[in-house]
């Protein structure tokens, strides 16, 4: 059993974790985002460098075109979840019962989608490796 006992787990570092939660990749604390999310008006301020381990989040000119793709991804999926939705539990409406609650959650969900897409992107193809023992 005491070989065990210098195992840590460290669940809040976890890659995913990082990824939601919009932290830097290669410390996975510091913030990719200047304000909270509830701040819609400055929804998009990023942070240059990371608060913590101060790792350029643009990693070369125009990194950030690429997070277009995934955002793109990710409109797609919710449309087509919501149309699935609209379709099983309101019986098949006419168009516009499709179109407008389409149209209004994806514009609700802008903010999300640009954050997330932007974090996914730089975790996946940044190339940017975690380093564990930054703390």
């Amino acid at each position: 059993m005491s070989e065990y006992k210098n195992l840590k787990f460290d669940v809040e570092r976890s890659e995913f974790r990082a990824m939601m939660g919009e932290k830097c990749p290669q410390c996975r604390q510091g913030n990719m985002f200047k304000y909270p999310l509830w701040r819609v008006d400055k929804f998009d301020k990023m942070n240059e460098n990371c608060p913590v381990c101060n790792l350029r989040f643009e990693v070369e000119p125009g990194f950030w075109y690429g997070a277009m793709f995934v955002s793109y991804g990710f409109s797609i999926l919710l449309l087509i979840l919501l149309g699935v939705v609209i379709y099983w539990f309101f019986n098949d409406p006419p168009v516009m019962g499709y179109v407008v609650p389409i149209t209004i959650i994806s514009l609700l969900a802008v903010p999300v989608n640009f954050r997330i897409s932007r974090s996914v992107f730089l975790h996946l193809f940044g190339f940017v490796k975690y380093k564990a023992d930054l703390r």
